[in-house]
């Protein structure tokens, strides 16, 4: 089973951007390999994947990339695949995680980003997918079987907050879903904006 997703961070049309996470100053997704607890460096933290050369999991790309966003010069494409086994768990993990001091759990901010799905390594619609949550999980866009459904299969993209589905569709194939997280953290509000194809 191998799965891929494509990514493109966008920024919000106004407001201060208290992280970037676009992938405009990284050459290729090498340039990941750079971070270590030792030297934390660049806009992610890697170090939760599987035992293969990062670009087996990672890879940039201007074709990754949302074509209505004009401000990224690439997007990335997330692998997992039978290798994408990280500590001897059970589950394929390939994760990047905000690397930054920046109060980006602090008062009202904005997460935003587009995805989109090929039908070619399609993410299963049998497994559980967590795409872009939080440690605490208190808010995720899932696809796939989600575990405790009484289904076997389940062909949808969906928002979730507590583990409940709020929003869902059908993740067809082509299609690009613009996603923005509005959290206020300490009141613990989240809204979340949903579009497609265009920013």
């Amino acid at each position: 089973m191998k799965a891929a997703a494509l990514f493109s961070l966008l920024p919000l049309a106004s407001g201060k951007i208290l992280w970037d996470g676009r992938f405009n100053d990284l050459n290729s997704s090498t340039d990941l390999n750079k971070w270590s607890w030792a030297n934390q460096v660049g806009p992610y933290q890697y170090y939760i994947h599987g035992s293969g050369d990062v670009t087996k999991y990672v890879n940039l790309s201007p074709d990754y990339k949302n074509p209505a966003d004009t401000a990224s010069k690439q997007g990335v494409k997330i692998t997992l695949d039978s290798t994408a086994y990280w500590n001897g768990q059970n589950m394929r993990r390939t994760e990047l995680i905000p690397q930054t001091k920046a109060a980006i759990n602090s008062g009202k901010v904005w997460y935003h980003f587009s995805i989109m799905r090929k039908d070619t390594n399609a993410p299963s619609i049998y497994r559980e997918h967590q795409i872009a949550f939080f440690e605490s999980h208190f808010t995720e866009l899932k696809s796939g079987w989600i575990s405790g459904e009484s289904a076997t299969s389940n062909a949808n993209l969906q928002f979730m907050v507590q583990q409940k589905s709020l929003w869902k569709a059908e993740w067809k194939a082509g299609v690009w879903h613009n996603v923005a997280y509005e959290i206020v953290s300490l009141l613990c509000l989240m809204n979340c904006w949903l579009g497609w194809d265009a920013c």
